[in-house]
């Protein structure tokens, strides 16, 4: 499982790779590089890493989407947003899924997204929002977390 990763200023191949868990060779060889040399408000592919937020399930034989919404206590259609499924994609034995932990909420933004939309869709002050989402650009697909404390 892999994500798209903003480079911010000041981070270097090393960081990165001690951030998601994998090797400076593993981003150089994902991202196609020539070099470790990588610049500020660059995009590169990381590794996705399992969060307090959400966590990896391998695909089972007989698993389906629906059983797993069932058996983690989410819908379909969250398990399709956060994995970037379609509605007509499959999914096989071995493949790695992430799977919304419990208590959490999540919303993948859309063109036009502002402060307020976000308010609306969490049912949460924005402070509260932004503590538990280092960086908003409101951007589209950009993916935000809202996980509702014990």
């Amino acid at each position: 499982m892999y994500q798209i990763y903003k480079v911010k200023p000041e981070e270097r191949l090393e960081d990165l790779a001690k951030r998601f868990h994998t090797t400076k060779e593993e981003l150089i060889r994902l991202n196609g590089l020539s070099s470790e040399e990588i610049k500020p408000e660059m995009f590169i592919i990381v590794p996705k890493k399992e969060t307090d937020v959400l966590m990896t399930y391998k695909i089972l034989p007989g698993d389906t989407l629906f059983s797993l919404a069932e058996k983690h206590h989410v819908s379909v259609d969250s398990l399709q947003k956060v994995n970037g499924l379609n509605k007509d994609d499959y999914i096989y034995p071995g493949e790695e899924i992430l799977i919304p932990r419990e208590n959490t909420s999540f919303y993948i933004t859309k063109e036009g997204d502002d402060l307020e939309k976000l308010q609306k869709v969490f049912g949460k002050p924005i402070a509260d929002i932004l503590l538990q989402n280092e960086t908003i650009y409101l951007a589209p697909e950009q993916f935000l977390v809202y996980k509702k404390r014990e």
